[in-house]
């Protein structure tokens, strides 16, 4: 998969995030050895399938999922290098659905809602998320297009770059005389 660096955090929780730039596939790594993979949406906390791979243990919940999530994270997990058995136990619940439930494309899942975000941006307020937006100097590009997408979620409407603020090109043809 051609992953592509989506942010690196060094916040509360420092985290590198990487993201398939042609699916709905994260891949949230903590530096403290914990590995989160959401599926299924452009934000990892809208995703509807979610694993987590700690040192200790592998758990996947899904409010719903395809097929073929069984296969992405079946692939996803072999390349961290989680043991088979591990690997098997944490997919078990989904592959007994899916022999189940053979016809059926979206298939229910073992969670009925995952808990909403916590942590920087969600926990800000509108106000202290409103003034974060409009301070472009202080905030790295990867922080301000997370707080643009809390925005959106909440409905805020984000401040518009101001005109002329980029590098203006301009192409001219050159004529043969």
């Amino acid at each position: 998969m051609p992953w592509k660096i989506v942010n690196l955090d060094y916040s509360d929780r420092p985290h590198l995030h990487i993201k398939d730039p042609n699916a709905p596939i994260h891949l949230r790594a903590f530096f403290d050895g914990r590995v989160e993979i959401g599926l299924g949406a452009e934000d990892p906390e809208d995703c509807y399938v979610r694993a987590v791979v700690t040192p200790n243990d592998v758990r996947v919940d899904a409010t719903h999922f395809e097929k073929m999530h069984v296969n992405i994270l079946a692939s996803i997990l072999a390349s961290l290098d989680v043991e088979p058995d591990e690997r098997d136990d944490a997919l078990e619940w989904m592959r007994a659905r899916v022999a189940e439930m053979r016809t059926k494309d979206v298939l229910p899942g073992n969670v009925a809602s995952f808990p909403p975000p916590t942590g920087w941006p969600y926990d800000l307020t509108d106000a202290a998320l409103r003034d974060s937006m409009d301070d472009d100097e202080a905030v790295p590009v990867t922080r301000r297009k997370a707080l643009h997408r809390e925005a959106r979620r909440r409905g805020i409407a984000a401040p518009q770059p101001p005109r002329g603020a980029g590098p203006e090109v301009i192409r001219r043809r050159t004529r043969d005389t």
